[in-house]
């Protein structure tokens, strides 16, 4: 029985060998290639001990352990994206050999190739849109004098609508955003707002969206992204990439 699995990084248009030479993959792992039909999958070999299935389970609830393997998977997929076009495939995506990656790529070659066609000529930007925090002195209730409770509750209600109408202007100007930025890109997604212990941020985040841009239209989606947070003063954006387009790639959802 085998200690070793094959871990697919990528769908790809063929990749020179030569390119493939200096590439490491997951534990510093030679990334080698996998053809069928005018498609690469790009793949290394990972140790079961790592990827089988039981301690996959538990390496994925170790954040080091994550991290450490989304930036190797990460390096892979933008080192080929940087040659031709790639369609990533999910992290830790692992087959038992190279007989079952190539299975694999087979089974997802006619929907790749049409992904890959969609993605010809185009890159990904992130951009999240976070709600200013408020001035230290409009989130303290009001001094009220003693013996004035009626005052200070009507004080408390006031500074509760002002939350509700900043946070509603806040949600219209991120939408705002939103529909601005998908105009001017060939798709946008969605995704769930980050908590802040994943963001970075204490402020919340009310955008959290990705769009697949023309590359030739790249430098003129930031500079709107740009004059969009300055034209914005109750909300922060956050413009990430150029990236490979991860969240266009919907090839291995099943």
């Amino acid at each position: 029985m085998t200690d070793s699995a094959t871990y697919l990084y990528a769908i790809t248009r063929p990749l020179d060998s030569r390119q493939l030479t200096t590439l490491k993959g997951i534990g510093g792992a030679p990334v080698r290639a996998l053809a069928d039909g005018g498609l690469q999958c790009l793949v290394s070999t990972v140790p079961l001990a790592e990827f089988g299935e039981e301690p996959l389970q538990h390496n994925l609830g170790d954040l080091q352990w994550l991290e450490r393997t989304a930036r190797a998977h990460d390096a892979v997929v933008r080192a080929a994206a940087e040659q031709v076009t790639t369609a990533p495939l999910r992290l830790a995506t692992v087959c038992t050999d190279d007989d079952a990656a190539l299975a694999r790529l087979r089974e997802l070659r006619d929907r790749a190739a049409s992904l890959l066609d969609r993605l010809d000529g185009r890159i990904e930007w992130g951009v999240k849109v976070f709600a200013m925090s408020p001035a230290d002195a409009r989130s303290q209730p009001a001094a009220v004098g003693a013996g004035s409770g009626t005052d200070y509750l009507r004080v408390r209600r006031e500074q509760a609508a002002e939350r509700e109408r900043a946070s509603a202007a806040a949600g219209s100007q991120a939408e705002s955003v939103y529909r601005e930025l998908a105009g001017a890109a060939v798709a946008g997604r969605r995704h769930r707002p980050q908590d802040p212990q994943l963001s970075g941020r204490s402020e919340p985040m009310l955008l959290n969206a990705a769009f697949l841009v023309d590359r030739n239209r790249s430098a003129e989606f930031a500079a709107l992204a740009g004059r969009l947070a300055d034209d914005r003063g109750s909300i922060r954006v956050e413009v990430t990439g150029p990236w490979p387009p991860y969240s266009f790639a919907v090839l291995d959802q099943t």
